[in-house]
């Protein structure tokens, strides 16, 4: 790809989709942009390039779609859903105790596969899943990985691509030569394409969020911004994971480390601040692992929705 093709390109990225992206990115943008063309006929990247120049909108969304898609399996990073299934589920099972309400938001979700994992672990965890009110939105820049996320089939590659057999067999059912994620799961999520430069309302705030591997993507000033969004959409003394040892601008502003996890952070309580509006965001944004051996986390403070005891070293009973 030609130098001035490939910053047309980034300036495209930067524009729509608020990923700040340095000239050491060339060769996997070059990769992404040739399987595009390869898959799309076009005889040249020149000529998409051209395309794209003409102010095809259609098409630029579908290139921003291939170009931010990311590498996604299920229970990446396992320890982390080891500690998100034996510590923050318990945690958050004997604060929500009274309501057995859960509120997660999987950010950046890609095709769902962590988003199902999410579902998955809840299952594990909490006995008596029907009896909890249980919602997890999935959400994602790209039209075409929301749409699989949807409808949560997976080929056999895939789903080996994080579980075992036994996780297979209980959470899927074969459906011809692919798996088909079992409707109970479905039942618990939502999924809907999302801009993280644009505002998105949500009628609750949200006790866990997942943004890993995300917010690295953007500039400093817009991490900054996107902190601020997802602070103001969860409840004070909630959990964020981020990806381990992703580092975010701003972060410490509203929300402090729980010891014992790189990937981590629990909501400050009483951070006075305004929420940013779409615009503001857009006026500055434009996106920058080695999992550590667990620790367990011992400094989790109680949520605002309810008095937790401490954990202790046996952890929770099963209630």
């Amino acid at each position: 790809m030609k130098k001035d093709d490939f910053e047309y390109i980034l300036g495209l990225l930067k524009k729509y989709a608020g990923w700040s992206l340095s000239e050491d990115k060339y060769f996997i943008i070059d990769r992404k942009i040739y399987n595009f063309v390869r898959e799309k006929g076009y005889p040249t990247v020149e000529d998409l390039i051209a395309e794209l120049r003409m102010g095809q909108k259609p098409l630029l969304w579908k290139v921003i779609e291939a170009l931010t898609l990311s590498d996604t399996c299920f229970y990446r990073d396992y320890n982390v859903f080891m500690n998100f299934e034996n510590h923050i589920l318990p945690h958050i099972r004997e604060a929500n105790r009274g309501s057995k309400k859960l509120r997660i938001w999987s950010l950046g979700c890609s095709s769902g596969q962590e988003t199902y994992s999410i579902a998955i672990a809840i299952k594990n965890k909490l006995k008596a899943v029907g009896d909890w009110d249980i919602k997890i939105i999935g959400t994602d820049i790209s039209t075409a990985s929301i749409a699989k996320a949807q409808k949560g089939l997976y080929s056999s590659f895939e789903v080996q691509m994080g579980l075992n057999a036994r996780m297979i067999i209980d959470n899927f059912q074969p459906e011809g030569n692919q798996w088909q994620i079992k409707r109970e799961f479905m039942n618990m999520i939502e999924f809907r394409r999302y801009n993280m430069l644009d505002e998105m309302a949500f009628s609750e705030a949200f006790d866990i969020i997942f943004c890993r591997n995300v917010l690295r993507f953007f500039s400093e000033e817009a991490q900054r911004l996107m902190i601020n969004h997802i602070y103001h959409n969860q409840i004070s003394g909630g959990f964020l994971y981020l990806g381990v040892g992703e580092t975010v601008v701003g972060l410490d502003e509203y929300y402090e480390p729980v010891n014992g996890m790189r990937c981590l952070y629990q909501a400050r309580i009483g951070v006075e601040t305004h929420r940013l509006s779409a615009d503001e965001i857009k006026k500055q944004a434009s996106p920058n692992s080695d999992m550590p051996s667990f620790v367990r986390p011992d400094n989790l403070r109680p949520l605002a929705s309810g008095i937790l005891r401490k954990v202790d070293s046996k952890g929770y009973d099963e209630k």
